[in-house]
């Protein structure tokens, strides 16, 4: 299989990489101009298997085409950082989705939080003030009057602009996540899930499988190792 991903060096996206590779799959990848590869060796020594596309996040829209070109399918795993600030999650998920329809690209896989979309109803009020907290802060201070974005809001609204287009999905939302192997031993589950942990290879993993074994469309996920299902 022909995978574009997107996510730059953020821990998920980075494990995704180095196990569809292993496992034989093709896959080009979006970086920041600014990224450095943790072994450089990739960006030569691989070229059978692995394309790298260089470009901001806030790049034109054949940048993400030329990575989504050619592909099967796509997988998207952002994280905030110097590359990929939290308020551009959104536009850089429609962008993704531009690319997409401009290169006839249908399936997709995106991996967000336990706590976005309607998994927010499965928190408790202890874990959705900490998801949120800078937006409790502007609200008790009074000054909520413009978007404030939390990281479960920005996955939520990344979501949302999924579900709007006409694509084949799948969102996976990790519940805690922690260090640890790979052991192939969580819970996927669509229904309401409470508490639990998944390490970032096991979160990796089952985005790999959701992909080569077209895992349930038009459905979010909450993984986790140990939760309680409603």
């Amino acid at each position: 299989m022909r995978i574009a991903v997107f996510g730059g060096l953020a821990p998920i996206a980075s494990e995704f990489v180095a196990q569809a590779m292993e496992a034989g799959h093709t896959v080009t990848w979006f970086l920041d101009a600014s990224d450095r590869l943790p072994d450089p060796a990739l960006e030569t020594d691989y070229n059978e298997v692995l394309r790298i596309e260089r470009g901001a996040w806030d790049a034109d829209i054949d940048a993400y085409a030329r990575v989504v070109n050619g592909s099967d399918a796509v997988f998207v795993a952002l994280a905030p950082g110097p590359s990929a600030p939290l308020e551009s999650f959104v536009a850089q998920q429609k962008m993704v989705q531009h690319a997409m329809a401009r290169t006839s690209v249908r399936r997709i896989v995106v991996v967000t939080m336990h706590g976005a979309g309607d998994s927010a109803r499965r928190l408790d009020w202890g874990a959705w003030a900490r998801l949120n907290a800078n937006q409790v802060v502007y609200a008790l201070a009074g000054r909520l009057r413009a978007p404030c974005w939390s990281l479960a809001a920005q996955y939520s609204a990344q979501e949302q602009a999924l579900r709007d287009a006409p694509l084949d999905w799948t969102v996976l939302r990790p519940v805690a996540i922690t260090e640890g192997p790979r052991t192939c031993t969580y819970l996927a589950s669509a229904k309401d899930v409470f508490g639990g942990h998944i390490s970032v290879s096991d979160v990796a993993d089952c985005a790999l499988k959701a992909l080569v074994d077209n895992m349930d469309l038009n459905t979010a996920f909450s993984i986790a190792y140990s939760s309680r299902v409603a």
